[in-house]
């Protein structure tokens, strides 16, 4: 039996909740030891999760363009000792720490916020969004066409990509952004008339069948309670 199969068996608002405590720990937090070992019990709940480390390697790589520019930024215009003082490189010590410890906590949050989306199923987050006041319904088109428009756009766009790695003209790079913007409206504009055509029922579409003994959801549940309750005591001290 999976871990997310257990751990989507547990009550959807204790998962949402100790989640959302969790985010809120790390915002908080101004440890750079805690920050650490909450990023590797994080990322070790998203590969439970997914089951594989393609997702948690595709998240590393989205964090670099937060680190370096944030890094470098720091290193060159944060006053202070320098660490070459023999180049006219301007990088101070002051910077570093100071880059390093904005990259590991916006680096935390970042993975806690990926844990939270990934703390209720499909289904349970089109409940949660529908049941919000004024919006809620107004929303439901957007709902169902995210996941097919999505597919579809992901698939054109890796097209478009390797059309263009083939002959990485930089000259051609503002046509290349052009078209993905207009395969992206037409795609959009196509399926909202056949939703049109074909609106649907209901949203109520089961993701994951979740046949779990009741055992493991107790246990699931007094987990997250646990998680719960340990992330909101260190936000109170």
């Amino acid at each position: 039996m999976s871990y997310a199969k257990i751990f989507y068996s547990s009550l959807a608002g204790l998962r949402f909740t100790a989640a959302l405590a969790i985010l809120l720990l790390v915002v908080s937090t101004r440890s750079l030891i805690l920050s650490l070992i909450v990023i590797m019990l994080l990322a070790l709940c998203i590969r439970l999760l997914d089951g594989c480390w393609k997702s948690l390697f595709h998240m590393l790589k989205l964090l670099r363009w937060f680190v370096i520019p944030i890094l470098l930024l720091h290193l060159i215009f944060s006053h202070g000792e320098l660490i070459l003082p023999s180049t006219v490189m301007p990088f101070t010590w002051q910077g570093l720490q100071q880059g390093l410890w904005l990259s590991v906590h916006l680096s935390t949050i970042f993975i806690a916020a990926m844990l939270m989306f990934r703390a209720l199923n499909r289904v349970e987050w089109n409940r949660l969004i529908l049941s919000l006041p004024f919006v809620g319904r107004k929303l439901v088109v957007y709902l169902i066409m995210m996941e097919p428009v999505r597919s579809q756009m992901s698939n054109g766009l890796k097209l478009l990509k390797q059309q263009w790695l083939l002959r990485r003209d930089w000259r051609a790079f503002p046509v290349l952004v052009l078209a993905s913007f207009s395969f992206a409206l037409s795609g959009f504009t196509v399926y909202a008339h056949s939703l049109w055509l074909r609106w649907p029922v209901s949203l109520n579409t089961p993701v994951l069948d979740i046949s779990v003994p009741a055992r493991h959801r107790q246990v699931m549940n007094l987990a997250c309670l646990a998680v719960l309750i340990l992330a909101g005591s260190m936000m109170i001290v």
